[in-house]
């Protein structure tokens, strides 16, 4: 196995300028965004099962805010904030994307008042059709049904995980999930210089009052592909973006009001299925013999839990709480 950490610090080096140019363009972009995203978050309510998202591309548009409206995960709709009026739209196609999922859905591409008849049936659309499926909806990407199990157990108070202890919140906008970027992808557990993203960015408080940001690799029911090198490699690129020059406002965007420390410690976490375990620690001894988890004075804690999807919520099994 090749050592990563040399890997990503070749790539981080060779596309220097790009990196931190695009960098300061996502950072730009939700800095602008946080005040607008703040007040129009206020102009609507989450309606169950449908979840509010927001990407870097939608944080800031001026007099409007467009949110990804999903179901279990998957993108259904926009929801757009224009002056003080709430829409519900489907851009051009997207009607046909539901329809390829969702045989039954026949609502036309286009805007509609979000407290009007069109919008209330759409809600109650997908309502019934979660109720249906006893929580275990068919989309289009079941690892996306997954992650939005988790963010919503994360976003709990003190019972979330059934109450086991982990004392987590992702981070995000104005109560928004938002899918950090990084511009190194890992999709083939091998680091490259195309943008990837983070599948769960949070911040989890460890003993005492110390406070990691928690980097989390998701795995669908019964797949592994590489997900202890994908933690890694997007735990070292956040290491990266923070040592940047920009790193200080990285680090208050991630929900961090103190100065970055001496010594940084990034938590990867990977969430796979009990059946997965034997795959994530034979990766796990090779990647420790090839890649150091300590680079420059900074850490690298790599952990993993194991998980069990139900109707409406993600269990996690007893080996999974020493995280």
């Amino acid at each position: 196995m090749i050592n990563l950490a040399e890997k990503v610090d070749s790539i981080w080096r060779y596309n220097k300028g790009v990196f931190e140019s695009k960098l300061a363009e996502w950072l730009k972009a939700i800095q602008a965004g946080e005040d607008t995203v703040s007040k129009a978050r206020k102009q609507f309510h989450q309606w169950h099962p449908l979840k509010v998202y927001i990407s870097v591309g939608r944080s800031n548009a001026g007099n409007k805010v467009e949110f990804s409206l999903r179901f279990s995960g998957q993108e259904v709709a926009q929801l757009l904030i224009k002056d003080e009026d709430v829409f519900l739209k489907l851009k051009k196609g997207q009607s046909e994307i539901n329809q390829g999922y969702f045989h039954d859905f026949l609502l036309f591409d286009g805007q509609y008042p979000w407290n009007g008849k069109v919008a209330r049936a759409f809600r109650a659309y997908f309502k019934k059709r979660f109720v249906f499926s006893r929580g275990m909806p068919s989309v289009r990407s079941i690892e996306h049904r997954i992650e939005s199990k988790f963010i919503q157990e994360m976003f709990r108070g003190s019972d979330k995980f059934e109450g086991r202890g982990l004392e987590i919140k992702p981070v995000g906008i104005a109560g928004c999930p938002l899918q950090f970027p990084v511009p190194i992808s890992a999709n083939t557990g091998l680091p490259k210089s195309t943008p990837g993203h983070i599948d769960i960015l949070a911040r989890r408080k460890v003993k005492g009052k110390k406070v990691l940001l928690s980097v989390w690799e998701l795995k669908k029911p019964n797949e592994y592909k590489y997900a202890a090198s994908q933690a890694y490699i997007y735990a070292l690129s956040l290491i990266k973006i923070l040592r940047s020059p920009q790193g200080k406002e990285w680090y208050k965007v991630f929900g961090f009001r103190s100065s970055i420390p001496k010594t940084l410690e990034i938590e990867a976490v990977v969430a796979i299925t009990p059946d997965m375990k034997y795959k994530f620690d034979k990766e796990m001894g090779e990647l420790v013999r090839s890649t150091p988890l300590g680079i420059n004075g900074d850490k690298i804690n790599l952990h993993y839990v194991c998980y069990k999807e139900k109707t409406s919520m993600i269990e996690l099994t007893e080996e999974s709480l020493t995280l």
